[in-house]
């Protein structure tokens, strides 16, 4: 007996990292269907276990890298679409997904499909038909695509890199999700001693070989600041251009779009073609701004200015106290009536929680004595679509799957 018909047999075997394919199947006989597949095809690199999409849950929450495909089953679940929302919480958004069932439901399939699930495989399974749904394109693909944010500032030192840090901490820590953020100041951004961590200069390595970016480059580079938190940077010497071609940023942002479910972009002040590739690289943009005259002028000419790129991307203001409220400041309505935006989302003045944070590069404490903490939430709620609709433009799979359960 091999390796493989070890791991495959053993409800406590885990797949290993180099696994291109993983199952979990509720039956011996589909289990059996698809091992036999492997072997067949000498596909050593796959595991197979038997069990529901609750153990499809666990399974996924662990694994350091994510398969390429994975097969799971939902037979016996009354409420598919609601359990493979569950499971799209901890899937990365490159795997390609093929749901297996025992119900010849055409009505259930074409809303699959129209999820952006590969393929639904009706019992009883055949290697052919395995074999078919594994190997055939995958025209769903951009849809099950990350998510890229943007974050940049009206002007410098309101806060851009604290709010967009203290977003993705909470994106992985709370729900999740697979997490890449990018600093794009390659000379040296706030981003790294925020989080904690040491940079590289892995941005300048992966900007300047797009050519060849797949998932094993980018898992080299990246720096983990936890099992669902990576960053991109570069500590760049001062006196060292970064000349890119034309093109590179956006070819970034989609393939980290292929493996993250969002990809943070934390923008360096107005700094022209890498600024311009980002922003339409996004699909949603936070300006950044403080209570000052200056900043509503600029936050106003930046707003016009993204709404007016290609990409079309969804604009929003965050207004940032980050400097003490004394009389002179700009009020919120003011601000707001100056914009002519309806919506303006604001974060409170708290220099003693930020300090402690910032300096030692840990999370933002996360409580009812927190309203920054709070705000944050908000803010990811806004973006994750828990507390209000998502206002971008094509949602991952797993998002709509989150939109067909609320209407149903």
């Amino acid at each position: 007996m091999g390796a493989f018909d070890l791991r495959s047999n053993s409800r406590r075997a885990q797949p290993l990292a180099t696994d291109r394919i993983v199952a979990v199947l509720a039956d011996a006989s589909s289990e059996e269907v698809v091992r036999n597949l492997m072997l067949d095809q000498g596909m050593a690199h796959a595991f197979v276990m038997r069990g529901a999409i609750d153990d499809a849950v666990e399974l996924m929450r662990g694994l350091p890298h994510a398969p390429r495909h994975l097969l799971v089953d939902v037979s016996g679940s009354a409420m598919p679409i609601s359990d493979l929302m569950r499971l799209a919480e901890v899937v990365d958004p490159s795997v390609s997904v093929v749901v297996v069932g025992d119900h010849n439901d055409v009505g259930l399939f074409r809303s699959l499909l129209r999820l952006g699930v590969q393929d639904y495989l009706v019992k009883p399974l055949t290697v052919e038909l395995v074999q078919r749904a594994l190997t055939a394109a995958d025209p769903s693909a951009s849809a099950r695509a990350g998510k890229a944010i943007g974050f940049i500032g009206a002007r410098g030192g309101v806060g851009v890199t604290t709010i967009a840090t203290a977003l993705a901490r909470h994106l992985a820590d709370k729900t999740r999700r697979r997490i890449a953020y990018v600093d794009l100041d390659l000379h040296g951004g706030a981003a790294a001693s925020m989080l904690g961590i040491t940079m590289n200069n892995g941005l300048a390595e992966l900007l300047q070989n797009t050519q060849r970016l797949d998932q094993q480059l980018i898992h080299q580079t990246v720096v983990a600041q936890s099992d669902r938190l990576f960053v991109l940077g570069a500590e760049l010497s001062y006196d060292q251009p970064l000349a890119l071609r034309p093109g590179t940023v956006g070819e970034l942002v989609a393939a980290l779009k292929r493996h993250f479910h969002y990809v943070v972009l934390d923008l360096p002040q107005r700094a022209g073609a890498l600024v311009d590739e980002t922003l339409d690289a996004c699909e949603t943009i936070h300006v950044v701004a403080d209570r000052s005259v200056h900043a509503a002028r600029e936050t106003a000419r930046l707003c016009r200015f993204a709404e007016g790129r290609p990409a079309d991307a969804a604009v929003s203001v965050l207004l940032n106290n980050a400097q003490q409220p004394v009389r002179g400041r700009v009020a919120h309505g003011d601000f707001v009536h100056a914009l002519g935006r309806a919506s303006v989302h604001e974060f409170p003045y708290e220099p003693q929680t930020l300090a402690v944070a910032e300096n030692l590069g840990e999370a933002i404490a996360e409580g009812k004595h927190s309203a920054f903490a709070r705000a944050v939430v908000a803010l990811a709620d806004a973006i994750t679509g828990s507390d209000a609709p998502a206002v971008a433009a094509p949602s991952p799979w797993y998002a709509r799957l989150r939109s067909k359960r609320s209407a149903a």
